[in-house]
């Protein structure tokens, strides 16, 4: 008797281990617009823990799915993570307190000079981290993440910053092209934008509650 064949990619995930036939990596391009000493030395932390957050999600994902046999090859979620990238846009002199406008300028510049406006989600959004951001995200490491239960990773709210390139608003709209995301929920707005979703989609789900933080 041969073996159970594995269950389909959840469609979203699906949809980013297609594109990564034609694209040789994945992940957020990171804008970086604080440079005080207090940033200098802790940014490479900061990074490592925003990763190690996508990575306990999309893993996650991989197991939640399994609970069901005969589950999904864990192996195609491993394929995907070895293809993660973040991409760091790290310049003083350009970035040091730089506005959101600023930035959208020059990410949506950087995507239309690589010929990638709406082809991947890593052209059609950009992670912030200013001075606001950065002191949420201090005291904690991808380290202290492994070893957190569930209830003490959501004690702290800590979050980023997320910008959506050439974003559908008028001066009528109240979605303002770009909002803060939980650091942990970096992976799931992913793949709420798979699919050329539009981040308002997301950005309306943030309840009175959640302090004008996507929480999910």
């Amino acid at each position: 008797m041969g073996f159970a064949p594995f269950a389909p990619l959840p469609a979203p995930t699906k949809e980013l281990y297609d594109k990564l036939k034609a694209h040789r990596t994945w992940g957020y391009v990171i804008y970086r617009t604080t440079y005080s000493p207090q940033s200098d030395a802790h940014f490479s932390t900061i990074v490592k823990y925003l990763e190690a957050c996508i990575k306990k999600s999309l893993f996650g994902e991989c197991e939640w799915n399994n609970k069901s046999s005969p589950g999904v090859n864990p192996a195609l979620y491993q394929e995907i993570w070895a293809q993660h990238s973040s991409t760091i846009m790290e310049d003083a002199a350009q970035f040091d307190g730089a506005s959101l406008d600023t930035i959208r300028a020059h990410f949506e510049a950087w995507v239309d000079a690589q010929g990638q406006r709406d082809k991947f989600n890593k052209y059609r959004m950009c992670m912030i981290i200013d001075e606001e951001c950065l002191q949420t995200l201090l005291g904690t490491s991808a380290e202290a993440l492994e070893q957190d239960t569930d209830n003490e990773r959501y004690k702290t709210v800590r979050y980023v910053k997320v910008l959506e390139a050439w974003p559908e608003t008028d001066q009528y709209d109240t979605f303002p092209g770009w909002m803060k995301c939980r650091s942990l929920l970096l992976w799931d707005l992913w793949l709420m934008m798979c699919d050329l979703d539009e981040m308002r989609m997301s950005w309306e789900k943030i309840d009175a509650e959640d302090d004008g933080v996507y929480c999910g």
